[in-house]
């Protein structure tokens, strides 16, 4: 999973936005480690049950503009049927310019917060996880709007509702110190700040040796995708708390194919166990440092107060969101509601 949004300048950038999408730009070959192979994994069949427990968004930045932009769509989802006249005004009767993003006049605002249980007593709390920085703005003064999706063209005028993202804008001049673009950050609606404010630390792998990772059986559905891959290299990291091991499947070109992650406890237990592979809408993503020394996309801690530590950042998605795993035998992922539309 990997949590950040991809930007790209020129033209092509509001388009990337509104999909949520970070590529990948490269693939890195890795010789063949033959004390790590497949054949060795045996099957289970059982697979723990997934919740989702915390709504949790992205902010988007707004080019040419001086705010931000959270989308709250993905839990306020519209059409075009008779009730959802309610949820914005009648864009036939607006210019084609004004029409594109526009804030909410109050009855619309008010049916936006009643159905996504938001109070203008609740907060909004900004999240930057690889500055540790948090901000947070009272609902009541923050502006509610509809902003057109990227893949929205003038000739789809009058847009329908569901071509519209809503949500809340942010000054930007409030985000100083956030990181540029901000695609390491997340937003919380509601009325206490969910977040620790301990700082998450970016994972630093260090290459072992194949037979250093732990022996498990595989899931029936994980050995099926990994039946044409060799394994590659194998890489650990260790906090006071737990131990985290890697390991590369390469595909017939010796290219990263697929990763699988195990945790482990201070009693060598194992955790939770996560495949990150290829497909039509996900890819591996590099570790940190592939990309140069300041490129983190994996990283571990304990973030939210009242749950157990977290890791993340092992794959990009194209169609879907990321998601957060929780470290605990509950194996819970929590998606970012990313609002990702094609």
């Amino acid at each position: 999973m990997n949590l950040k949004i991809s930007v790209l300048l020129g033209a092509s950038f509001f388009l990337l936005l509104s999909c949520n999408k970070k590529e990948q730009t490269k693939h890195n070959k890795h010789h063949l480690d033959k004390t790590a192979t497949t054949e060795n994994d045996t099957t289970e069949t059982e697979e723990a049950p997934r919740k989702e427990s915390i709504n949790l968004f992205t902010l988007t930045y707004k080019d040419s503009s001086d705010v931000a932009f959270v989308s709250l769509s993905d839990i306020y989802p519209l059409n075009d049927t008779a009730s959802d006249t309610l949820a914005l005004p009648n864009i036939e009767k607006m210019e084609k310019q004004a029409s594109k993003y526009f804030t909410l006049e109050k009855k619309y605002r008010n049916r936006f917060l009643s159905k996504t249980n938001i109070s203008e007593t609740d907060s909004l709390f900004v999240y930057d996880y690889a500055k540790n920085k948090l901000a947070s703005f009272a609902i009541k003064n923050l502006k509610a709007a509809a902003w057109i999706n990227g893949y929205s063209s003038e000739e789809d005028w009058p847009y329908p509702r569901y071509y519209y993202m809503i949500g809340f804008e942010i000054s930007k001049q409030s985000l100083n110190g956030f990181g540029d673009y901000y695609s390491d950050v997340i937003v919380y609606a509601g009325k206490e700040n969910p977040f620790t404010k301990e700082a998450l630390k970016p994972i630093v792998w260090k290459k072992i040796a194949g037979k250093e990772y732990p022996s498990k059986p595989m899931k029936a559905g994980d050995r099926a995708i990994l039946k044409n891959t060799v394994s590659g290299n194998t890489y650990s990291y260790k906090t006071e708390s737990y131990q985290y091991f890697l390991q590369d499947y390469l595909d017939s070109n010796k290219i990263i194919y697929a990763r699988r992650l195990l945790v482990t406890n201070s009693n060598k237990d194992i955790i939770i166990e996560k495949l990150y592979s290829q497909s039509e809408g996900t890819s591996p993503a590099p570790l940190n440092g592939e990309n140069g020394d300041n490129s983190f996309d994996q990283y571990t801690g304990k973030l939210f107060k009242n749950k157990p530590p977290v890791v993340f950042g092992f794959q990009y998605e194209s169609f879907g969101c990321p998601a957060i795993s929780i470290i605990d035998k509950s194996n819970e992922d929590i998606y970012i509601q990313c609002d990702n539309r094609h």
